[in-house]
C-alpha cells in the first residue's frame, strides 16, 4: 500500500473512515467475492448507488494505483482481486495512526494509553 494512499476520515462510518464511499463500497465487494469485474460491481452496487461503468472502472484502477487491489486482463475485461485482505487492512491504518498521534503528540498518547 503506497504512503499517498492513506486517508481518514472522522466523520466517516465503518471503511468510510479509511476510504472514500465508493472505494469502501467497492473492496467491501472485492473482500465478499473471490474477484470483480466492473459489469458485476455494477450489478452488485445497490440501486440508489449506481454509477457510471466509467466511474467505477476508474475507482477500480485507483484502488489498484494504492495496492488495495490487483488486476489481470481476462478476455476484454479486467478482473479485480484484492491486494490486502480486510484484516491487515483495518490493522495497518490504525497502527498508523497510532504512530501518528505518538509521534506529534507524545505527552497526551501516553496519558491515553496508560
Amino acid at each position: 500500500m503506497s504512503a499517498n494512499s492513506f486517508h481518514f476520515d472522522i466523520s466517516g462510518n465503518r471503511l468510510g473512515v479509511f476510504l472514500g464511499p465508493t472505494e469502501a463500497k467497492l473492496m467491501e465487494l472485492v473482500w465478499g467475492q473471490t474477484n470483480l469485474t466492473v459489469k458485476s460491481a455494477l450489478f452488485y452496487l445497490d440501486r440508489d448507488d449506481r454509477r457510471a461503468y466509467t466511474t467505477i472502472m476508474t475507482v477500480l484502477n485507483r484502488l489498484v494505483d494504492k495496492g488495495l487491489l490487483t488486476r489481470a486482463r481476462d478476455g476484454r475485461n479486467y478482473v479485480y482481486r484484492a491486494g490486502i485482505d480486510r484484516e491487515t487492512f483495518i490493522r495497518d491504518h490504525i497502527k498508523r495512526i497510532q504512530a501518528c498521534l505518538k509521534k506529534n503528540f507524545p505527552d497526551a498518547f501516553d496519558e491515553l494509553t496508560s
